[in-house]
């Protein structure tokens, strides 16, 4: 009888063992789970955008978009790449940049980008970038130091970059106007010489497919492009800014609160509207109320005042 009670004892006693080694291999392999989940949830960095603006735009539209033609305006968009944490140094250069641009202007000399000080550099259809010309160029987003030659090239179409002059006076203009409640996107800063050539042989395309000769073709795009190291977005000193959340360089830019302030304003931190309506057939583009091109506040002030434009300007300089 002794004998039963102990085996029906020991009997429980197991079962008991065996329940509570059940349950701590249960937490043992609840407490493995919930560590092995969180060892595999990455981490993520907050990286702040500017102006907290989350979309981005791939800076190769012409200034004005003509009607898409498949067979004559092959598409362009890519994917934004993100920006070096760190300044990036390219290879020395051995040859000339122009050496792979199609589309050349056929009246321009050398620009003496000296003669007036850096910021008052002149560049149109008569006067292009010297080929030893040096950048100075920083990312928009963060104004560290970037090579402009790191830029040239498709992969960073999309990446923004101010001459280091009006990186300051540039930031400071857009949180001004964040303020008084009318921000600004910066749709177009620097242009490298690949890209801007790349533009002008899509624009010449379009217009040969629409009938024009060659000659014709160059002469209208022309109109609204600027040649490969005449145009001002070569140097990091042009910008295209519109509304904030706008991308469309239109004529209708200039019935916003956005263009009234930057009329009222821009020249307080020395920026002049670049190609106004009255002066096309001095400057040769067409108005564009979207492009505006520092020159430091005492030139801005004193354009404004003359109600010149920069090739006047600098005509009334040399006087």
């Amino acid at each position: 009888m002794a004998t039963n009670k102990r085996r029906k004892k020991n009997t429980l006693d197991y079962k008991k063992i065996a329940l509570l080694s059940v349950a701590v291999l249960v937490v043992v392999i609840a407490i493995i789970v919930s560590v092995s989940s969180k060892d595999n949830t990455p981490d993520y960095e907050y990286s702040p955008t500017e102006n907290n603006q989350t979309n981005t735009v791939d800076d190769t539209k012409p200034s004005i978009v003509p009607p898409t033609n498949s067979a004559t305006e092959p598409s362009t968009d890519k994917t934004p790449t993100e920006e070096p944490s760190e300044p990036v140094t390219s290879a020395p250069i051995t040859k000339s940049f122009y050496d792979a641009v199609k589309y050349r202007s056929p009246d321009a000399v050398t620009a003496d980008i000296f003669k007036h000080g850096r910021n008052l550099m002149l560049l149109n259809r008569k006067y292009e970038l010297p080929e030893d010309f040096k950048w100075d160029l920083v990312y928009w987003s963060n104004g560290k130091h970037v090579d402009a030659m790191y830029l040239n090239c498709e992969e960073h179409n999309s990446t923004k970059a101010v001459d280091k002059a009006a990186y300051q006076p540039l930031k400071d203009m857009f949180a001004a106007a964040k303020e008084a409640g009318v921000p600004l996107n910066l749709v177009s800063a620097y242009r490298s010489i690949y890209l801007q050539d790349k533009l002008f042989t899509r624009s010449v395309n379009y217009y040969k497919g629409q009938g024009l000769s060659e000659i014709d073709a160059i002469n209208k795009a022309n109109r609204e492009r600027t040649f490969s190291g005449t145009s001002e977005h070569n140097t990091g000193l042009g910008f295209d800014i519109l509304e904030k959340g706008n991308y469309n360089l239109t004529e209708s830019f200039e019935n916003t609160a956005q263009f009234k302030w930057l009329m009222e304003n821009a020249e307080n931190y020395g920026f002049i509207l670049r190609y106004d309506k009255d002066k096309t057939d001095i400057t040769g583009i067409m108005y564009e109320p979207w492009h505006f091109r520092y020159v430091g506040v005492e030139h801005a002030k004193k354009i404004n005042e003359l109600g010149m434009c920069l090739e006047e300007y600098i005509d009334y300089l040399e006087a």
